[in-house]
């Protein structure tokens, strides 16, 4: 193997009022096994904020750590890149936040710098890394030569938080895992789940998705998802990542604004899609895969897929690998989305049935509770416990596929389920 073959690691970390949290990330940087080739930082806030007496804390904050970074740059044992979008002037042009811009002008940054076979890793500054973190990353890549994207198993630190917070923390969690347990059943080709502070990346995948989308939310979402249709993620490592649960504005989706809302309002954000919904898009992708009539697809799959854009796709793909990719790639993880909310107005007071009946027939475990308030921060957080580790197994497994098929070139060229 080259040297160029050789994978290595770059690193992106935005930063909105992060000061207190820069020592312990530098000390966690320095203290990996494996050190990546540069970390870029961008601080960042949006321009018209200096107009605002209420963000003058975060400009002041953005401020002593433009200064601190820059004071510290210059003895730290790993090349530092510091994008300062925090000074007069500087600012983003936006009302949000924008943490993708931030995430995207990190790899501009060193791009020019890395080859296609290096991993971009993205971190935040409020998150716990083991010490072996890229070391596990670099590992899952290389035992994987055709991986796109790794998206890391996650479990937000809830230690500080008071009881109503903690409480809506472990239910958006609880949300997640739901979520993306439901996809891996369904075996769905976009079963994983886009955290900012848990996502990497190949080179070469980021390039052909497009770069980061910077849009006014979902950044993270809708990178991932282009990183998906470039190839293939996984959600295994061999260890997790801890991101801190604090309410935030800085994006408008995401851990920060979940356990902003009240309880009622995190519900209708956040809602358990009943698991009737997810064995229905079940049946599209079984009829799509094994169906040979494009009439029996037409007729079944015009329920998500105007038919129209199927006889296109058909006349475009008329080979079967590449019709029922081309369509995977439409119905793609927005797509999913959009047809759940669709097809489900949210019930506030079945919102908690449809989570039970899905745990207790997963877990064979009674849930004698009829509501999220009912039940204590201790209890919630063992269906957490227990949710987080069944969707890790069934990444495992996934992983253990994919590593028994590893030359499989269909697999890894195409969107299909597995």
């Amino acid at each position: 193997m080259s040297k160029s073959d050789l994978s290595r690691i770059f690193v992106a970390i935005p930063l909105m009022n992060e000061l207190d949290n820069i020592p312990i990330l530098l000390d966690q940087l320095i203290n990996q096994s494996l050190r990546p080739v540069i970390i870029s930082f961008c601080i960042n806030q949006p321009e018209s904020w200096r107009k605002l007496p209420d963000k003058k804390e975060i400009i002041l904050n953005n401020r002593k750590t433009l200064l601190y970074l820059n004071k510290v740059s210059a003895s730290f044992p790993i090349p530092i890149i510091v994008l300062d979008h925090t000074s007069p002037g500087n600012g983003f042009h936006s009302n949000v936040g924008c943490v993708g811009l931030a995430r995207k002008l990190c790899i501009d940054s060193f791009l020019s710098f890395t080859n296609s076979n290096d991993i971009i890793v993205n971190m935040d500054a409020d998150t716990y890394y083991p010490d072996n973190y890229f070391e596990n990353i670099i590992d899952i890549y290389n035992q994987l030569p055709l991986l796109s994207g790794v998206c890391a198993p996650y479990y937000h630190k809830i230690d500080n938080l008071p009881e109503d917070k903690a409480r809506l923390m472990l239910r958006y969690e609880i949300f997640l895992h739901y979520y993306t347990s439901q996809l891996l059943l369904i075996k769905s080709p976009y079963a994983y789940m886009p955290i900012g502070s848990a996502m990497s990346f190949r080179v070469e995948a980021y390039k052909k998705a497009g770069g980061f989308k910077v849009k006014d939310a979902g950044e993270d979402f809708y990178t991932m998802q282009q990183i998906r249709k470039i190839g293939i993620i996984s959600s295994w490592l061999d260890n997790t990542i801890y991101p801190a649960a604090r309410i935030s504005d800085r994006v408008v989706f995401g851990t920060g604004p979940a356990i902003g809302l009240n309880l009622e309002n995190q519900i209708k954000k956040y809602p358990f899609y009943p698991t009737y919904l997810f064995k229905k898009i079940e049946s599209y992708y079984q009829i799509l895969e094994h169906s040979n009539s494009i009439d029996d697809i037409i007729e079944n799959l015009k329920e998500i897929i105007p038919e129209e854009i199927i006889l296109k796709i058909y006349k475009n793909h008329s080979q079967r690998d590449k019709f029922v990719h081309a369509i995977h790639e439409y119905f793609d993880a927005f797509h999913i989305l959009k047809f759940l909310n669709n097809n489900y107005s949210v019930d506030i007071n079945n919102d908690f049935e449809y989570f039970k009946n899905f745990y207790q027939e997963l877990f064979k475990k009674d849930i004698t509770y009829k509501n999220w308030q009912e039940i204590s921060i201790d209890e919630l957080n063992l269906i957490r416990d227990d949710l987080y580790n069944y969707e890790l197994n069934l990444h495992r497994d996934k992983l253990n596929f994919l590593l028994m098929n590893k030359t499989d070139k269909k697999l890894w060229k195409y969107l299909k389920m597995f």
